[in-house]
């Protein structure tokens, strides 16, 4: 028993100071851990946010160019008399600038351009020497009450059935509308046999027409008439595949013998805007994160021509409601996507695009700078991270019909 007391006399645990040292280093050590975790778990939220923008920001600009591709589809913009195209396969050549001074690239360019004018001025000359049915030449446009979104629980809109893009200028974001028609016929016309009683038309052939599409009849604009005549057939499909040389419509009043008639199909306006930092369509958000979009008309210096010679915001008394002749000249539309990391940032990390501070990243737009104070982001625009997505988009069912304009 003596033997036992003594051993148990010189056991001892740890002093206060030994716990209060132990505690210390065990406070530094989660200390440095947590903060090695948050600067981390920073970093990742950081990262996923931007990746989140990048990816928000593509889908957004493909889901806005796709659109855009069909701007002005089915509408009849080549008919009539065309221009002759003699051109061989082997006469095409690409031109080496390689080795070539700037004045000399200038000189060959001012050539060609040159040569482009000649060749588009002779073929305007052929077509407006014969017969011209182009829905671009209609003035006043044409226009319908249309369920232009495919849902009959919303109202129908009434709009131009021929003008393909539509911009509204915004304070802090831009609205565009892209038109286009369903049909399969792709513009085809048929010519206007008579009209005849209240609701009916006899054409050469309605293939391709079907119940409730969107009628566009236009007169030969050489000939001075411009009017254009917008309704929708009423016809059953069954009527329309019984009687293939007459086409039941709304109204045939103002047609007239040897105008063109063409079933457009179902008009659709597909309208994109940034509410809420979010890119709706047709009034439905899609994607989240985008806290603007940025849109202007590429413009040619006439109608007839191809080259996009200007660049124009859809403002002022020119290009707000372009007149038909303006509204011709456009030829391409560049819009650009802003999309916002969400992690609010403890500092200044973005910066308007001519900030001279260096370090935090530069917000452009088309080479300038874009006021997201004004957007729904607000006064703390500059505590999040921003990615802009770009794109150039030509008016590809347009362009065709420059020597006819």
């Amino acid at each position: 028993m003596k033997k036992i007391t003594q051993t148990l006399r010189y056991q001892s645990g740890f002093t206060i100071v030994e716990l209060m040292v132990g505690l210390v280093i065990g406070l530094i050590a989660s200390l440095v851990i947590m903060q090695t975790f948050s600067a981390f778990e920073g970093s990742k939220r950081s990262t996923t946010g931007i990746a989140d923008a990048q990816t928000n920001g593509s889908i957004g600009l493909y889901m806005l160019q796709r659109e855009l591709q069909f701007a002005g589809y089915g509408i009849p913009v080549i008919s009539g008399t065309m221009p002759q195209i003699n051109v061989r396969p082997d006469q095409l050549t690409f031109q080496d600038y390689t080795n070539k001074t700037q004045a000399e690239i200038d000189a060959a360019y001012a050539t060609a351009l040159a040569n482009y004018n000649t060749k588009i001025a002779a073929d305007t000359a052929t077509v407006q020497s014969g017969e011209v049915y182009s829905a671009l030449k209609c003035n006043p446009a044409p226009t319908l009450a249309l369920d232009v979104d495919n849902d009959p629980a919303t109202a129908d809109v009434t709009i131009d059935v021929i003008t393909p893009v539509v911009i509204t200028e915004g304070v802090s974001s831009d609205t565009i509308a892209i038109r286009y028609g369903t049909t399969t016929r792709g513009g085809m016309q048929t010519r206007v046999v008579s009209p005849f009683g209240t609701d009916t038309v006899t054409v050469e052939n309605n293939m391709g027409c079907r119940a409730g599409d969107v009628v566009l009849v236009t007169r030969n604009s050489n000939s001075g008439d411009t009017t254009c005549v917008a309704t929708k057939v009423t016809s059953t499909n069954a009527q329309l595949d019984a009687a293939p040389n007459s086409i039941l419509v709304v109204s045939n009043a103002g047609m007239a013998l040897n105008n063109r008639l063409a079933c457009l199909g179902q008009v659709r306006q597909m309208t994109f805007a940034v509410n809420g930092n979010q890119l709706q369509k047709n009034g439905q958000n899609v994607i989240g994160d985008i806290v603007s979009l940025q849109a202007q008309y590429g413009i040619a210096a006439t109608a007839n021509s191809e080259i996009v010679n200007q660049w124009v915001d859809a403002s002022g008394g020119t290009w707000a409601a372009p007149t038909v002749a303006n509204r011709n000249r456009i030829k391409a539309v560049r819009i650009a996507l802003v999309a916002r990391n969400n992690l609010l940032e403890r500092n200044v990390v973005s910066q308007a695009c001519t900030g001279a501070a260096t370090g935090p990243g530069r917000v452009c737009v088309f080479g300038g700078d874009i006021n997201l104070a004004a957007t729904d982001v607000g006064a703390d625009w500059n505590r999040y991270r921003y990615r802009t997505y770009e794109v150039i988009v030509p008016l590809r069912n347009v362009l065709a019909a420059s020597p006819q304009l």
